[in-house]
């Protein structure tokens, strides 16, 4: 890991003669011009002195050409040194709560989603938060809400929110949030029951009719994740597995499909055609968490994942994986994620799923 700029030394470089304060005066002067003969060019190599650190210069890219040019064009000197990163794009956003139980297989729509949270919810359980940009036939089971989801999203902007009720404690804290807030509860158009399937695992929702039932919905906004080339170096990142108390969760690394499949509680994630779920970038986002107030019916609390603040992160993609730091400043700012040097780390063109785990989960990366 590179070490910080250290502040720049604005004493005279080590070896240049001093100046002689006594003796006469001719001697004086071709001392002078001896000294500024030798300090001028170190002088002007060292720049200008501060007592601050200097900023670590942006990463570039050198082209080479096996043609000389005496000096670079405009249109060459004015380009761009690294490839431009492109944020999370798509149409307008319906975000979906997804039931990630056994009795909720297969789940629908999944494999359409643009991102996926993986959220620690009571009991040692998990749910999902899908994120749509292009929108499948239909979506769930579609579950209830958690206080959580608010922050989560946060800095998608007014997008539309579809669950299957909550708590009074969480329906509170998600209608201070500024998604259009569709709830299966509160009216039931644009879902229906399916009846093969055994209640509560049942709720299905029409992305279309969410939608028009929302009043339409927004592009995403900034939310911080950024796609273009993998970064450099990075460590071997074919699989990555983490427990909760009673879910567990994995990924593994097709070069076939160039994907990593997911695994739920050891079973192969597929849709109800048998074709398998995957990611094309994996973040293991560590956070803190707190408890609610709120309790689910056997008196377990609801653990709260804090997604504003900063922690560790990995990233996974293209079978290699790098370490780093997210950071989230507030609600609305979106999360950067940034590589031990400092470095964005990209994201692969793809879906995302994003791994919450609370900070002291074990998580295994091969």
């Amino acid at each position: 890991m590179p070490q910080p700029p250290t502040a720049t030394d604005c004493s005279a470089p080590s070896g240049a003669p001093s100046v002689a304060r006594r003796g006469s005066p001719g001697r004086a002067r071709r001392g002078l011009r001896a000294l500024a003969a030798l300090v001028l060019p170190t002088a002007l190599s060292f720049g200008a002195c501060s007592s601050a650190p200097a900023p670590a210069p942006a990463p570039t890219t050198t082209v080479t050409s096996s043609t000389p040019s005496a000096s670079p064009t405009a249109s060459t000197a004015d380009a761009p040194a690294t490839p431009a990163l492109t944020p999370l794009g798509g149409g307008p956003v319906l975000a979906v709560k997804i039931d990630n139980t056994g009795p909720a297989r297969p789940r629908i729509g999944l494999d359409s989603a643009a991102v996926v949270y993986v959220e620690p919810v009571e009991a040692g359980l998990t749910r999902l938060l899908a994120v749509f940009t292009t929108m499948p036939a239909e979506v769930g089971p579609v579950r209830s809400a958690r206080e959580s989801d608010v922050d989560l999203l946060g800095n998608y902007g007014r997008v539309a929110f579809a669950f299957s009720g909550g708590s009074a404690i969480t329906l509170a804290a998600v209608a201070k949030g500024q998604q259009v807030n569709l709830s299966f509860d509160a009216n039931p158009a644009g879902y229906r029951r399916d009846r093969s399937r055994p209640s509560p695992y049942n709720v299905i929702g029409s992305p279309t009719q969410l939608l028009a039932r929302a009043g339409g919905s927004v592009p995403p906004g900034d939310v911080g994740l950024r796609f273009g080339p993998a970064p450099a170096g990075g460590a071997s990142g074919t699989s990555v597995s983490t427990a909760y108390s009673a879910a567990s969760v994995g990924l593994t690394w097709d070069a076939g499909t160039q994907r990593y499949l997911v695994t739920t509680d050891g079973r192969s994630e597929t849709t109800a055609a048998g074709v398998r779920v995957g990611a094309a970038s994996v973040i293991v986002q560590t956070v803190r968490t707190h408890l609610s107030a709120n309790q689910d019916v056997n008196g377990a609390h609801t653990p709260v994942v804090e997604v504003v603040g900063s922690g560790p992160v990995t990233l996974l993609r293209d079978g290699r994986s790098w370490t780093g730091t997210w950071s989230r400043s507030a609600r609305s700012a979106p999360t950067t994620f940034t590589s031990a040097s400092g470095e964005q780390l990209a994201l692969a063109t793809g879906p995302v799923w994003v791994l919450l785990v609370p900070a002291g989960q074990g998580v295994t990366v091969r």
